[in-house]
């Protein structure tokens, strides 16, 4: 009897928590909720945002009308700022010292004696840790423990030290006298509190009713004596001197107010400032003395009113305008996917920036450590140049005004934020990104000492600058490292390291395939090698092409034996089934891929790869089934046997649809030669273009065909020619020599 092998069922599909699926996290659903949007409300609310957060952060408490010239730029002075330019006194004027007069207050307020005051816890405190002091000797005591054991556990329950005389006695007394031993401590130990109030020994001019600790011990020694006699007493004596603490301690809020106190009474220490005398040298760091003196003589004043918000807001809205004009202009071209995750990318960005240039002015930062040659690395590799290139001319001015309308500040930061764009424009690997950001550190070192000559200062200062400079890059350099991995991962946006990271055929979800469908892995890394050559042949992205087609079957790990490449020695299943079921399970993959790629957090155009790698091609072979058993031919719906995903719309999925077919073509044909291959090509290529797939697509005719002779070349070279080998021959046996017996 011969038994065949059963053919499976129907594929049914997978649920959840198999490992290729997963619910959405908090930033997918986040993300899926902005492109869910309308396109007009987004806009406009990104608008509003972005004007209302920056003129916030840069009218706050900035002095923009000299941008407005409504005021004279002498006027901008800051603690830690060099000054520009000698100024002396206009007029002979007294002034506050606050330096001076924070000392004197200081030095008034460390001359306050301690407050202090009878605390009424502490007594209480203190008899309730005799009394849990002595729970746990009875605990101990009524254990089966060792001796040795049962003594450690009392000595471990003293919060002071206990002589091993002393917890041998606590160990062998009776119950009663145990009793009568806690009885005598706490009486003392009460007794105490309720007369006098105990103090520290250090504690100096205590009133008559409070006695040193000192004291105290020796009165409770005398207690103990008349309570008890032998080891009870030595028992009684050593447990209250130890158990007692003070209860006239410190009041801290009290002290602290008297200290206030004193420091408010210290009048303001005044300083006087003669007619002609420099307060500040071009060059000098200024401390807060030279603010005092600048603000007596009305160098500086208070700008931060309406005025300034009005200022402020007009220069955003410019900015805005601008940007919304570039954005309309070159839009398509800078938001190639998922464009309204990127313009929140940008707007969140940009606004991160001006706050850290605020933050840095608050915490009296030097304005030159401002990094934002940082938003250039991340932004380029994240946005792309063009786009990023407007960002930073927008923040540079932004930060210049923030620091006081320091304009040759926002030359450097826009000359070094620049240069960071070309740098990391082709930045591949996150070791060159590491090259690039040292090349951009030395560059803003450069930058910011040339532009310190330029602004009159020496040369001492200028290096210091410079110095600023470096720290500048070093500083962009690290908050790129930092942010680049968690914006790249929360917006899911492709960079080149996220591609290179995909590209490693050890990557989980590959070997994952690799595991669930060997075929198709194999099948996916072979496409991938033609998908990467044809891609170079046109200068498309030929790291997309490869990541794409490594991922573009990852569908078929949900029901692997449907597909031919992995019904390696065993049956077709879909010799029990119907054409059209056969069709829905062969288009299913794809679906399934797109799940399977959106649960394991795969950027958009590597989704948008899986999904339009077929385009709207119809599945051949079923479909000529489907005709070949239907007696009515009409019945057949050609819309069943087609993909219905989607066309490709990059040249990177019309380059992966063309290698994907052709590969599986050329390697069902028996004896493949050169001709042959051509010959599939041609045809597959031919079909294609007849049947519009590529009418959404970026790829020329000639593109096309270069595309198509890449294939052909490599598919050429992958193949053939082999030398065949000839069988092996049979040894023929040795002679079998005589013995002799």
């Amino acid at each position: 009897m011969i038994f065949r092998k059963k053919a499976p069922k129907a594929p049914v599909r997978r649920r959840t928590g198999d490992g290729l699926h997963r619910a959405p996290t908090r930033f997918e659903r986040f993300r899926a909720w902005i492109e869910g949007l309308p396109k007009m409300r987004l806009y406009v609310v990104l608008t509003a945002l972005t004007w209302f957060s920056l003129t916030a952060l840069i009218g706050f408490g900035s002095d923009p009308l000299v941008l407005l010239g409504l005021r004279d730029e002498s006027g901008e002075y800051r603690v830690g700022m060099v000054a520009r330019e000698d100024v002396y006194a206009p007029r002979s004027v007294t002034y506050i010292d606050p330096a001076a007069t924070e000392r004197a207050r200081e030095e008034a307020a460390s001359q306050v004696q301690p407050v202090y005051r009878q605390s009424e816890r502490v007594p209480e405190q203190v008899v309730s840790d005799v009394r849990a002091f002595f729970e746990r000797v009875r605990e101990a005591r009524g254990s089966d423990a060792p001796v040795e054991e049962k003594m450690q556990r009392i000595s471990d329950a003293a919060p002071f030290f206990l002589p091993d005389e002393a917890v041998r006695t606590l160990l062998f007394m009776s119950p009663a006298e145990v009793d009568d031993t806690e009885r005598y401590v706490v009486e003392n130990l009460r007794e105490l509190y309720g007369s006098t109030a105990v103090a520290d020994d250090d504690v100096e001019d205590l009133p008559v009713s409070v006695i040193r600790i000192s004291e105290a011990r020796t009165r409770l020694s005398d207690a103990a004596a008349q309570d008890a006699s032998g080891e009870m007493r030595e028992i009684v004596d050593l447990l209250s001197r130890g158990f007692v603490e003070p209860n006239y301690v410190v009041d801290r809020e009290a002290t602290q107010e008297a200290r206030e106190e004193a420091a408010s009474q210290v009048e303001p220490v005044r300083g006087s400032i003669q007619q002609g005398e420099r307060i500040v040298a071009r060059g000098e760091v200024l401390d807060r003395e030279d603010i005092a003196q600048l603000e007596a003589l009305r160098v500086i004043r208070d700008t931060t009113s309406w005025t300034v918000f009005l200022g402020v807001g007009l220069v955003v809205a410019a900015e805005l305008w601008v940007a919304w004009y570039f954005i309309e202009r070159f839009g398509r071209r800078i938001f190639k996917a998922n464009a309204a995750t990127r313009l929140v990318l940008a707007v969140s960005l940009t606004i991160l920036f001006t706050l850290l240039a605020r933050v840095f002015i608050l915490l009296q930062f030097n304005p030159y450590l401002t990094p934002l040659a940082g938003l250039s690395v991340i932004g380029t590799i994240l946005l792309g140049p063009r786009l990023m290139f407007l960002i930073v001319v927008v923040t540079s001015i932004n930060v210049g005004i923030i620091a006081g309308n320091d304009f040759f500040l926002t030359a450097a930061l826009l000359i070094s934020a620049g240069f960071a764009i070309y740098t990391v424009v082709r930045v591949n690997a996150r070791q060159e990104l590491l090259r690039a950001g040292l090349l951009i550190a030395v560059v803003t070192a450069a930058t910011t000492f040339a532009v310190s000559l330029i602004g009159g200062a020496n040369f001492s200062v200028a290096l210091w600058q410079g110095a600023l400079g470096l720290g500048n890059g070093l500083l962009s350099l690290m908050l790129a490292m930092v942010l680049l991995p968690l914006l790249e991962g929360a917006f899911n946006i492709l960079t080149p390291m996220k591609l290179l990271e995909l590209s490693d055929p050890g990557n989980p979800l590959l070997q994952e395939l690799l595991r669930r469908a060997p075929g198709t892995f194999s099948h996916s890394m072979q496409v991938g090698n033609l998908a990467e050559n044809a891609a170079k042949r046109i200068d498309a992205n030929p790291l997309l092409a490869r990541v794409g087609a490594y991922y573009h079957d990852i569908g078929k790990m949900e029901h692997p034996v449907y597909f031919v490449e992995n019904q390696i020695s065993q049956m077709n299943p879909h010799a029990s089934l119907s054409p059209s079921l056969s069709a829905k399970i062969i288009k299913r993959h794809v679906k399934d891929g797109l799940e399977i790629g959106r649960a394991w957090g795969l950027p958009q155009e590597v989704l948008d790869m899986i999904c339009e790698h077929h385009g709207t091609t119809r599945i051949e072979y079923f479909y000529r089934k489907a005709l070949e058993e239907s007696s009515d031919v009409t019945a057949v719906s050609e819309d069943d046997f087609r993909y219905s995903c989607g066309r490709p719309r990059s040249k990177e999925s019309g380059i992966l649809m063309l290698a994907d077919s052709i590969e599986a073509t050329v390697k069902a044909i028996p004896r493949p030669t050169p001709k042959r291959i051509e010959d599939v090509v041609e045809d597959t290529i031919r079909q294609r273009i007849e049947d519009g797939q590529f009418d959404e697509c970026a790829l020329t005719m000639r593109e096309i065909q270069e595309v198509g002779d890449a294939i052909r070349e490599a598919l050429i070279g992958f193949l053939g020619p082999r030398v065949e080998y000839p069988a092996t021959v049979p040894k023929k046996p040795s002679p079998v020599k005589p013995t002799t017996t």
